[in-house]
């Protein structure tokens, strides 16, 4: 038996998504369930009350938008962990909301392949896309990995993070030691100028690097 289930705090106005949702997540000995909203001016009291690992909110709502939940979560509870869900794929909504901290933005059509497994993995901290929304990225804003002085080994280790890999698979998977892993991770965090892998991900996946 699993002591400490992920929690999940469903913002959505679609009442099918809710049915959805529930039945996939019921079905996940590990992930559950702790809570449904309508209407996103909700989740600050929900959120404090509920207090769960992550929060899945939908993009177009009429009350209040993904965006405005999402800036106005953070802005308050600053280690909130987010994953859009959307049926929209087209590049705006989808930059909007992973610059406003969005950890991931998974596509409606692709809950049923795709909701716990990246729920999984933002709560382990790296940031998901649906395979259609990263296609979406590819084709935006685009850099290369000499514009970070990111040498070979150190994308090795950055595209293994974005596959969810934690330090101890990506140092099998390379035959290194987990200190190496570490040693490389430091130094792609130092020169992508960010704190962690999951903000490293988010900008790679913005620059077309994963």
């Amino acid at each position: 038996m699993i002591e400490h289930p992920i929690r999940v705090l469903l913002v959505d106005d679609d009442l099918r998504v809710h049915s959805i949702v529930a039945e996939l997540l019921k079905a996940s000995s590990d992930v559950t369930l702790v809570g449904q909203l309508t209407d996103g001016s909700e989740v600050i009291n929900a959120y404090a009350l509920l207090q769960p690992d992550i929060v899945l909110v939908d993009v177009l709502m009429p009350i209040m938008d993904g965006v405005e939940v999402t800036t106005s979560l953070l802005g308050r509870f600053p280690e909130a962990r987010i994953i859009a869900i959307s049926s929209y794929s087209d590049h705006l909504k989808i930059w909007s909301m992973l610059r406003n901290g969005a950890k991931g933005y998974v596509l409606k059509d692709a809950l049923f392949d795709e909701l716990v497994s990246s729920i999984r993995s933002v709560h382990q901290g790296s940031a998901v896309f649906s395979a259609q929304v990263a296609d979406v990225l590819r084709r935006g804003e685009t850099a290369s990995a000499e514009a970070y002085h990111l040498t070979e080994r150190e994308m090795e280790v950055l595209k293994l993070c974005a596959k969810g890999l934690n330090n101890n698979e990506i140092a099998d998977r390379l035959r290194i030691s987990v200190f190496t892993v570490r040693f490389h991770l430091k130094n792609l965090l130092d020169k992508m100028g960010v704190e962690n892998r999951s903000a490293a991900l988010v900008l790679a996946a913005k620059a077309n690097l994963i």
